[in-house]
């Protein structure tokens, strides 16, 4: 699988060892494109290829969950998010971000313990049962959405391009 930056191949991953460094791969790169871009309007999005199998953390996680590989994995990605909010909060600029934190369908029930869990819903992934379509969002935009609100509206992935694209014009 080639990695790709603007176009050029910058790398290429061939084992699971290769894929182990995505996550942290990933981080880097988000936090540079927003130490270059601070000082004006940018969209980013950061579709982890992480927790989907196959799973591999990195030196830095594996082994350090106490919850197995899948935990190590979700270790790594609280990691990431978290450099990522960093690199917001130095350029002074989290006040102002949304930031969505979502999935696109529920875990993957045939694969075990590298799969997470439906929280109790019937079924997951690739099946119409709520456990396959439910699946936990956070928001947060520290100027507008008071801290640990919470909403039981309906809502749907979907629904974010036109919202956000309402926001933001």
């Amino acid at each position: 699988l080639p990695i790709i930056e603007n176009y050029q191949k910058i790398g290429e991953v061939k084992t699971l060892d290769d894929q182990a460094k995505l996550t942290t791969l990933y981080t880097e790169k988000s936090v540079e494109f927003i130490n270059k871009n601070a000082n004006k309007p940018f969209f980013l999005y950061v579709p982890h290829s992480m927790p989907h199998v196959p799973i591999a953390a990195s030196d830095k996680f594996k082994g350090k969950s106490m919850q197995g590989l899948y935990g190590d994995v979700i270790m790594e990605l609280d990691w990431s998010l978290g450099e990522i909010v960093k690199a917001l909060k130095q350029n002074s600029i989290l006040e102002n971000t949304i930031i969505v934190f979502t999935s696109d369908n529920g875990p993957w029930l045939n694969f075990g313990n590298h799969a997470g869990n439906t929280a109790g819903f019937r079924e997951g992934k690739g099946t119409v049962f709520e456990g396959g379509q439910r699946v936990p969002t956070i928001v947060s935009w520290p100027k507008l959405i008071k801290k640990s609100s919470i909403s039981n509206k309906l809502s749907a992935s979907i629904d974010l391009l036109p919202t956000i694209t309402e926001i933001v014009n």
